[in-house]
């Protein structure tokens, strides 16, 4: 099940302000959607999408688009093989696999 709310740092990253400024806000403005079931809040992403004046959906793309973007940089550090040394490289995980077994 997906998770429908955003921690505090990553709600007030997404409204390009301070964690300490939103929760502030959240206060001053008693704003919906936003739960303490701990001290820090866990803000409703449709209450994100309200106050970015857009829609949930596509608050979710961006995230979505965020998130990809985050697992390309770290595959970009990876080891790239081609042609021998890539049947070689695949080989030798099988090999140790089996090993681990």
């Amino acid at each position: 099940m997906p998770c429908l709310t955003l921690d505090l740092a990553t709600s007030a990253s997404l409204l390009g302000t301070e964690p300490e400024s939103l929760l502030e806000y959240i206060h001053r403005k008693d704003l919906p959607g936003v739960l303490f079931f701990t001290e820090q809040p866990k803000v409703s992403v449709f209450t994100l999408a309200n106050l970015l004046n857009t829609t949930p959906a596509s608050l979710m793309e961006v995230l979505e688009d965020e998130a990809l973007a985050e697992l390309m940089e770290e595959a970009d550090d990876d080891e790239w093989f081609e042609g021998d040394d890539a049947r070689k490289a695949y080989d030798a995980l099988i090999a140790k696999d089996i090993d681990s077994k």
